[in-house]
């Protein structure tokens, strides 16, 4: 069957690797879509400093649409579209999974945008971490990419007052508007630590989301939040030491929180509702679809932010 592996940071190959077996109790699943992450491609054109080179099979692909081929498990049957949750390398053509792995999707629903299931649910992992309500707050949301598109909806939907929106690019920032930011900052024409003070009176953010994964970024959520608000750092980092200023953070006394990843029956699950009810409308997201074979020229088109780049989806 064919796989992509990443050989070495620059340089992916389409190889040959055997079909995995069908086991008792498991799903055989057939690789529709898959869709890169932001988190895919610091390890796939550049060395992030903590993977080792050649990557397995598949990997670091981790969100996946597929069609089940054969099923030894309750629940599933032959034709059946689920979301693979394993994180076990999606860029390859079939996988045997645990049940626990697959959530079912909706078959009348356009598979590309079903397959945002994946990334709205991580970022509905992150949210349900929070210990105070959004209801009346002020948030920042740095970085206005898929994710960060995710947790302005997000907010949006929790009754925040306003939502400031951070981004160089303009077309991702009128997006957020229609996301639910209420303001929007393009760091590129303005200073943007300035700009969140001034929007909030001097005072700061009661919540500020770092959703890049920068050591610009992750610098800014500390001036940008109000003594004891709360900071999530949620966009992966880009190299794996990152410096921050822990003078500043610890002097703004916030709580902090990290997330990574989700849960099958609450997270996913509360994000296919979400999007199979059109209450979060992902569609604008997914901007390019490239074939397999050009795995390497995706992934280097979601760095470049190139031709109003959001959602790259490779196809199988």
């Amino acid at each position: 069957m064919r796989a992509v592996q990443v050989m070495a940071p620059g340089k992916t190959e389409i190889i040959d690797i055997p079909t995995p077996q069908m086991a008792a109790g498991k799903v055989f699943t057939r690789t529709l879509l898959a869709s890169i992450c932001g988190s895919d491609w610091p390890v796939v054109t550049h060395d992030r400093g903590d993977v080792k080179y050649p990557l397995a099979p598949g990997m670091p692909g981790h969100e996946v649409v597929a069609v089940v081929e054969q099923s030894d498990a309750p629940g599933f049957e032959q034709g059946d579209i689920v979301l693979d949750v394993g994180y076990d390398g999606s860029f390859r053509e079939f996988q045997v999974r645990e049940p626990e792995h697959l959530l079912k999707l909706p078959s009348d629903k356009p598979m590309d945008e079903m397959l945002m299931t994946q990334p709205l649910g991580a970022v509905i992992h992150g949210l349900r971490k929070w210990r105070t309500t959004v209801m009346g707050q002020t948030v920042v949301v740095i970085g206005q990419g898929t994710i960060g598109q995710f947790w302005t909806a997000l907010i949006k939907m929790q009754g925040a007052t306003r939502i400031i929106g951070l981004d160089l690019e303009d077309g991702r920032l009128a997006l957020g508007r229609k996301m639910g930011a209420t303001h929007q900052v393009n760091p590129s024409k303005s200073n943007a630590i300035e700009a969140v003070m001034d929007l909030t009176g001097g005072e700061g953010a009661d919540m500020v989301v770092e959703a890049v994964g920068s050591e610009t970024t992750y610098n800014w959520a500390a001036p940008m939040v109000r003594r004891g608000g709360s900071i999530t750092f949620y966009g992966l980092p880009k190299k794996a030491v990152t410096p921050l200023d822990f003078v500043t953070l610890m002097r703004k006394d916030p709580t902090l929180y990290t997330s990574i990843r989700g849960e099958k029956d609450a997270d996913f699950a509360a994000a296919r509702e979400l999007i199979a009810s059109g209450r979060v409308y992902v569609k604008p997201l997914l901007t390019h679809r490239m074939p397999i074979a050009k795995v390497y020229q995706a992934h280097e088109l979601a760095e470049s932010r190139a031709d109003n780049v959001m959602k790259v989806i490779l196809e199988f």
